[in-house]
């Protein structure tokens, strides 16, 4: 039968390379390492440098890691208009990042979603959208055409009890911002801020 014949190809495993197992293999003893220093016992890293200071050592060090930075997915007014015109999104509805990670506005939303007023000009329609925060000239242009902005508030929790539900039995609750910055973002009117 074919079961019976079936073999690896010519080479295709190699055995391991036994070494320490006595001096007729040609690896006994030292096992292949030599007979002094510093490689004979134990395995050297390879950005080691002899002892002289590292080249990760020598060099400065240059910036720093912002903690609270927030890597917000910017979506353009002329993108959203244009999924809500091939009946991707429906603006009779509001709409929040849910609806926008399920039509595929926007993809990897870790921290949240910005609105942002590239492509005004094109923006005709009328929308009730929730998103993390929006600049001034978006949230001008979609009122103009008879719509509302809502700011709001998500940490990672409630983020991704918002975009995946299907992992919650129980909904947890919405955390208020803590920061002395956030809270002051999500207060103002101007950026149509939930606690405002």
């Amino acid at each position: 039968s074919i079961l019976s014949c079936l073999h690896d190809n010519p080479k295709g495993q190699k055995n391991m390379k036994r070494v320490g197992r006595g001096p007729s293999s040609g690896y006994g003893k030292t096992a292949g390492r030599g007979e002094n220093g510093q490689k004979k016992k134990s395995s050297v890293h390879p950005w080691f440098e002899g002892g002289q200071t590292p080249m990760h050592r020598r060099l400065p060090k240059r910036g720093f890691h912002n903690s609270g930075e927030k890597n917000y997915v910017g979506i353009n007014l002329s993108r959203l208009q244009e999924w809500i015109d091939s009946g991707r999104l429906d603006a009779s509805r509001p709409i929040t990042m849910k609806e926008m990670l399920d039509s595929r506005l926007c993809r990897g939303i870790k921290t949240g979603v910005k609105l942002l007023a590239n492509g005004k000009e094109k923006f005709t329609t009328k929308v009730d959208i929730t998103v993390s925060g929006a600049s001034r000239e978006a949230i001008k242009t979609v009122e103009a055409a008879g719509g509302k902005v809502t700011s709001k508030y998500y940490n990672r929790l409630a983020l991704r009890a918002l975009l995946h539900p299907e992992f919650f039995k129980i909904k947890p609750l919405e955390a208020r911002p803590i920061k002395k910055r956030d809270l002051d973002y999500y207060r103002n009117p101007d950026v149509r801020g939930y606690l405002a």
